[in-house]
């Protein structure tokens, strides 16, 4: 202690800790100061960061150079606070750095406090300020990075890293994970600071780190992050939310070792847990990751119904499997849960491309009389796939006439999806005798997929007439405003003078 702090009190002592010492240029500042009070109460005027720009120029002829000290940020974190004796107050501080820094320079953060009475203790760090990404990478989250990108290249692509702020955090943790879905891109240099993020933040931060890192080290997981996320799963009082990602990212990482960690998932007491991990082997995990199926398999018998609907719906991965389909068909007869049947039927949908259609519409046909209108809507919803064939026009014809209206609804709107079956043209304009006006506007919406948009016209312009509802418009407009064709703009005029308020804005909109 120096005489003057013996003078006047003295004691005070000034800690500060920056988030990372490295930052993108326009990027966000931020960190921890603890001030330490004295041995008597003192008075705080103010407690000040600043960003300070050393640039150091070589003289010629002299042998130290010339050193000067630019101001870029002076801001007062608080003012005018009360200092009790030996008490620690700690306040955080976030600003943003202005852009047009120099990446070569020498930058430090200063902080100072001043205190009336004693020496004014100050606390600094090294900082260092990237610019954008170098070398090809274009501006934006979906630049490309040529082999392993640096952190600071990464931090200088994904600036929201850094930010105090949650919102903008959990942003550019949202940025960081989309642009790693590119395997062409490899962000593995900022997997620490993903997991700090993922062991400090908030419920919500944790969570989309822990996605981002995942979605960072898929196939390039190691043995260490493997026993990362393992401790994860076990901790004790685990939210649902980062439950749910632990899932996620330990079927990314199975193959790479954390398939055991799968298996204990898939074994879980909560039933929530086990279905997500069944929904997950299917679409996180590799296609032909071994001992995926038998894990499937094992968890079909599941007491739980929402695990077997996820467990099922994970069963159209091997749409190419006989056996696995076969067993999926079987089970739609036997299973209580209509939720189930449902997942089984989309799980078939796509299996006639593998030699199954006649498993596929023999299944379909028998669930036309099934007693759950959920799932005859959902045999509506997977028609769509289905190639030309004389079975698929019975089953549209008796879905169309279903006592359901839900399911006749669902299947008028497939209408739209069914441009490769133009024999079955007929078979929905009988639908725009339907009792229910949804039905009757869901067919218009879809005419154009049955015919040329100008044989469609003609009947818009009679419907509009003698069946003037406000479905009968909507299905009009939705089907006029995708087509290139000339008529549909016509369509469109002639729409911005419906009877109703919206469709009549929207048809402006579509024009302008």
């Amino acid at each position: 202690m120096g005489l003057l702090d013996s003078l006047f009190g003295g004691g005070t002592k000034l800690d500060l800790k920056l988030d990372t010492n490295t930052i993108p240029e326009g990027g966000t500042l931020s960190g921890n100061l603890t001030l330490s009070g004295g041995k008597k109460p003192l008075k705080l005027t103010a407690l000040k960061v600043r960003l300070v720009y050393v640039k150091v120029t070589p003289v010629p002829g002299q042998t130290l150079p010339k050193i000067e000290m630019q101001n870029l940020l002076d801001n007062a974190v608080v003012s005018n606070v009360d200092l009790a004796p030996a008490s620690l107050n700690k306040y955080e501080f976030s600003f943003q750095v202005p852009k047009g820094t120099d990446p070569k320079g020498t930058y430090k953060v200063i902080a100072v406090a001043d205190i009336p009475s004693v020496k004014d203790p100050h606390a600094e760090a090294d900082l260092k300020v990237i610019g954008p990404p170098t070398g090809e990478a274009p501006k934006g989250m979906f630049g490309i990075f040529k082999g392993v990108a640096g952190k600071e290249d990464v931090l200088g692509q994904f600036p929201k890293l850094m930010s105090r702020d949650e919102d903008e955090l959990c942003e550019g943790l949202s940025e960081l994970q989309c642009a790693a879905y590119d395997p062409d891109k490899n962000f593995v240099n900022v997997q620490d600071l993903l997991a700090e993020k993922m062991k400090t933040g908030s419920e919500r931060v944790k969570q989309a780190a822990l996605a981002a890192w995942g979605t960072v080290l898929n196939n390039r997981a190691k043995p260490e992050h493997i026993k990362s996320l393992e401790a994860l799963a076990h901790a004790p009082n685990l939210s649902s939310d980062l439950m749910r990602e632990v899932v996620s990212v330990a079927a990314k990482f199975a193959e790479e070792g954390a398939f055991p960690l799968v298996q204990t998932l898939a074994k879980h007491a909560d039933p929530s847990v086990r279905a997500e991990m069944a929904t997950r082997l299917y679409l996180d995990a590799e296609p032909d990751l071994q001992g995926k199926k038998e894990l499937l398999m094992a968890m079909a018998n599941d007491a739980d119904a929402g695990v077997r609907k996820a467990v099922f719906g994970a069963f159209a991965a091997f749409n190419s499997d006989k056996a696995v389909m076969e067993m999926v068909a079987k089970r739609i007869a036997t299973e209580s849960s209509p939720d189930v049947q449902r997942a089984c039927l989309s799980a078939l949908a796509l299996a006639h491309h593998h030699g199954m259609k006649d498993l596929v519409f023999t299944t379909f046909v028998a669930q036309l009389k099934n007693p759950s209108s959920e799932v005859r809507k959902e045999l509506s919803e997977s028609l769509h796939w289905l190639p030309v064939d004389p079975r698929l026009k019975e089953i549209v014809v008796t879905l169309l006439k279903d006592p359901s209206v839900e399911v006749r609804r669902a299947m008028a709107w497939q209408g739209c999806n069914m441009s490769e079956h133009p024999e079955l043209k007929d078979v929905f304009l009988g639908a725009l005798k339907d009792a229910d006006e949804e039905v009757r506007g869901n067919v218009l919406g879809a005419l154009d997929r049955f015919m040329p948009f100008p044989e469609a016209a003609k009947i818009f312009r009679e419907r509009m007439k003698t069946d003037p509802t406000e479905k009968t418009f909507w299905g009009v407009f939705n089907c006029s405003k995708f087509t290139e064709d000339p008529e549909g703009k016509k369509i469109l005029k002639e729409l911005t003078t419906a009877p109703f308020t919206r469709i009549a804005e929207r048809a402006r909109e579509e024009l302008a």
